[in-house]
């Protein structure tokens, strides 16, 4: 009898200790919400747009110009039988213009809604995750027209990476095709 009190406890033991395991609650996780960046080079300066917005990059890619068009308008591609607006975004972002070649670089294919277009960058870079708590604010030192497409900054190898405000990006009255 004294094998099965002994047996007993112990196995009390170790339910009440599994019981205590299993009650206890979780610590939160600190970085439950992540966000997955495009990182490009335009000239000097890092940027990134969320993943959820890119289609597709695309490498030496020929652009079709068009006559009169504003400055930000590199031109047109056929994508797979659509024909994409291709976009500097340099102009926009108060950066050096670009003389780019009839054939660009890089172009990232992006896909907003139902709106689609591509933008013509020097280089694509790397897909980061990052934790929402490491973007910090754009710096207050940054042009009011530019830093209303920064959602914000994140610290890359002792690099700032200005992540793009995609949603208003693509409301900028340069970028919205009016319908007739």
């Amino acid at each position: 009898m004294d094998n099965d009190s002994t047996g007993g406890n112990s196995l009390q033991e170790i339910l009440q200790e599994r019981a205590k395991i299993l009650s206890e609650v979780p610590a939160p996780e600190e970085d439950r919400e992540k966000i997955s960046v495009f990182s490009f080079q335009l000239g000097e300066e890092h940027y990134g747009i969320e993943l959820r917005y890119l289609a597709e990059t695309r490498r030496s890619v020929p652009v079709r110009r068009l006559p009169s068009a504003p400055s930000h308008l590199v031109g047109i591609i056929n994508l797979r039988g659509e024909l994409l607006p291709v976009i500097d975004l340099c102009p926009i972002l108060g950066l050096p213009q670009k003389e780019w070649n009839k054939i660009v670089p890089t172009l990232l294919v992006l896909g907003l809604k139902e709106n689609k277009w591509a933008v013509v960058v020097d280089s694509a870079r790397d897909i980061l995750t990052f934790s929402t708590k490491e973007i910090m604010p754009p710096p207050l030192s940054l042009d009011p027209e530019r830093a209303a497409f920064i959602r914000g900054e994140l610290l890359l190898e002792n690099r700032p990476l200005s992540l793009l405000d995609m949603e208003r990006l693509q409301q900028d009255p340069r970028l919205v095709v009016k319908e007739t």
